[in-house]
């Protein structure tokens, strides 16, 4: 299906099973109108856009800066005939994280090791990669470019299915914040991505 943002997309709310959503009201290029969940409740929203909030020239440039992030390490959007690409659904999700998802107050700093190399620029839509300190390797797209971290962390929205990291889960959409000392290059320990298992 191909999808292309404009005036007729909308930001609205749907309660499904377990709870209500955070979502998008899309129109695809053929017309067709259809309701695109993200992965966040509205109890993890620190800010509610009304109800048929259009989705706004900012949100078009988030998106544009997190699918491109994705193009760069190969998770590509396509024209598949059933359903968004992963790029847009991984995108999508990190506007809505970017826009509307409560910061956590504290820096995750524990968990993973930091980065020994030189990390030039960290750029908004970059995906990036933490190691945790049992070696495991883990995906993120950052929602702040090195001019929009505020003393020296980082928003990040985790992209792969799930990780452990002691008793916490981390699930698609997840959001945390670290110092930049902990940020490596996209996979830059672990040159393999046979097992990025995105959403």
């Amino acid at each position: 299906m191909r999808i292309t943002p404009g005036e007729s997309w909308t930001w609205s709310y749907k309660s499904i099973d377990d709870g209500n959503y955070l979502g998008l009201i899309i129109t695809s290029d053929d017309g067709n109108r259809y309701f695109f969940r993200t992965n966040f409740k509205v109890q993890k929203l620190a800010v509610f856009p009304e109800n048929g909030a259009p989705f706004c020239v900012l949100d078009a440039q988030l998106l544009n800066d997190f699918m491109s992030g994705l193009n760069e390490i190969g998770v590509y959007d396509n024209e598949s005939e059933q359903d968004v690409s992963i790029n847009m659904e991984l995108a999508l999700n990190a506007v809505a994280c970017n826009r509307f998802v409560a910061a956590p107050r504290r820096v995750i700093e524990h968990a993973f090791i930091p980065y020994m190399g030189n990390i030039e620029h960290i750029n908004r839509g970059q995906v990036v990669s933490l190691y945790t300190k049992d070696k495991k390797v883990c995906d993120f797209i950052a929602l702040d470019g090195d001019d929009e971290a505020v003393d020296g962390a980082y928003r990040l929205m985790f992209v792969n299915r799930e990780l452990k990291i002691g008793k916490q889960i981390l699930c698609v959409g997840a959001l945390i914040k670290v110092p930049r000392t902990l940020i490596c290059p996209f996979r830059a320990l672990s040159k393999s991505i046979d097992n990025m298992g995105y959403a």
